[in-house]
């Protein structure tokens, strides 16, 4: 077998061997719901997350048991701001809500894994207002 065709079958078992490292994220809308069953709405363009849209039930300080938007990225962002989406499908993204809150005061932080066509993750909010709510998502 010629040398560049025994490459390109070691390429192809390598793809199925190890598809985490064959592929990107798949850019698109993922929608689903959280554990509350409140829509959340992901969108994915070039191995990054790029937004992310949720109302997820918490706590917060004078308010009791309400819905808290958890939007990425928040006004308190430059815009633009992405996370990057690992090898792994793994995602992380720490962020204030707030531009007019400090950062011990409304702590975000989104992280999820993609699998194939779909996100399985969490949204936690920390400081005056408490949540930690899971959520999953498929791409439409």
């Amino acid at each position: 077998m010629p040398r560049s065709a025994s490459l390109i079958v070691l390429a192809l078992i390598s793809l199925v061997a190890f598809p985490g490292i064959a592929g990107a994220a798949k850019n698109g809308t993922y929608v689903g719901k959280d554990g509350g069953k409140v829509k959340v709405v992901l969108k994915i363009n070039n191995n990054r997350v790029v937004s992310f849209k949720g109302n997820p039930a918490g706590t917060c300080y004078g308010l009791g048991y309400t819905l808290v938007a958890f939007k990425y990225p928040s006004v308190a962002q430059r815009p633009g701001a992405s996370s990057k989406i690992k090898r792994n499908g793994v995602f992380t993204a720490v962020f204030k809500g707030s531009k007019y809150v400090s950062f011990k005061d409304d702590q975000r932080t989104l992280t999820g894994k993609v699998k194939g066509n779909r996100i399985s993750g969490r949204m936690l909010v920390s400081g005056l207002c408490q949540v930690d709510q899971k959520f999953t998502a498929t791409r439409r």
